[in-house]
């Protein structure tokens, strides 16, 4: 009896392990819908965690690529406002010549920068000299020729004002060199331009110019203009020969919107006009062979 017993626990056990792990290999239970749909909620919160996350910073870099775009822009945009509407410039050359707005050239450069007045109003000539106090707290000049007497920048309110040298400082003492100015329109807007004048100095002397009348190519202006803008873009343009070393000459350069002119009318209200005085040298030689 006793190992009847025994061999039917050995058979039971037997039995039991055979149906725990069924015919090919250990028994899996099978996972029930709730436990499956847990597992399938899990997986699926994931993925969209990890696109969230993704997006986010797809986000961020796109706005950092902006930004970094639109501060690059405004930094543009900035440097050319800064520029002033005036500036004058000088090519690079290897003859020594440069600008300054001191005349002791403690501080030679090849380009100078005027501050840009904002909202230029009409005026005229006479009102720059301010004798009666016509443009408030601006100089007073008993002659208008007294303006060419003050170096670097003086704007007043209403105009632009700016007197510098260009200087022959070649090492070399037989140089003597030949160097183009121009006086260029680089930008205007809403034909501000058309009331313009430029007073520009030359060694102490003036030559106011202007555009031509409306609806002409040659015809002067009937009031404060000496000569007619050579082109829409170009002032004047003068070739300066025989500049020999240790030479200087002085320009002062005064811009302001002409109320006697007959296009200084509202539409041009809002204008906006942009100058540039611009040198290059274009020859050089020495005084034996200028000889």
């Amino acid at each position: 009896m006793g190992k009847n017993k025994k061999t039917d626990d050995i058979v039971k056990q037997a039995f039991q392990s055979v149906s725990a792990q069924g015919d090919k290999g250990p028994y899996i239970p099978a996972l029930s819908m709730d436990d499956a749909s847990k597992r399938y909620s899990v997986n699926t919160t994931a993925e969209k965690v990890h696109r969230r996350d993704f997006l986010i910073r797809l986000v961020a870099i796109i706005l950092l690529v902006l930004l970094v775009v639109l501060g690059i822009s405004y930094c543009s945009m900035e440097i050319l406002n800064k520029a002033g509407r005036f500036t004058v410039s000088l090519m690079p050359n290897e003859y020594g010549i440069s600008l300054s707005d001191t005349p002791d050239f403690s501080n030679p450069t090849l380009n100078l920068y005027a501050d840009p007045i904002e909202e230029m109003d009409n005026i005229t000539k006479k009102w720059i000299q301010n004798l009666n106090g016509e443009l408030g707290d601006d100089p007073v000049y008993e002659d208008f020729n007294d303006i060419d007497k003050v170096w670097g920048q003086h704007n007043g309110k209403n105009y632009i004002a700016y007197t510098f040298g260009v200087k022959n400082a070649s090492a070399d003492k037989e140089d003597v060199v030949t160097y183009k100015a121009t006086l260029n329109t680089n930008y205007t807007y809403k034909g501000a331009d058309e009331a313009i004048r430029v007073a520009v100095f030359k060694n102490g002397v003036p030559t106011l110019y202007a555009k031509p009348k409306k609806g002409t190519t040659d015809t002067l202006e009937d009031f404060e203009a000496d000569k007619n803008f050579v082109s829409d873009s170009v002032v004047m343009e003068e070739i300066r020969p025989d500049f020999k070393v240790g030479e200087m000459d002085r320009y002062t350069v005064v811009i302001w919107l002409e109320g006697e002119d007959p296009e200084c009318v509202n539409d041009i209200m809002g204008g906006e006009a942009k100058f540039s005085m611009d040198f290059t040298v274009i020859g050089g030689k020495s005084d034996k062979e200028a000889g």
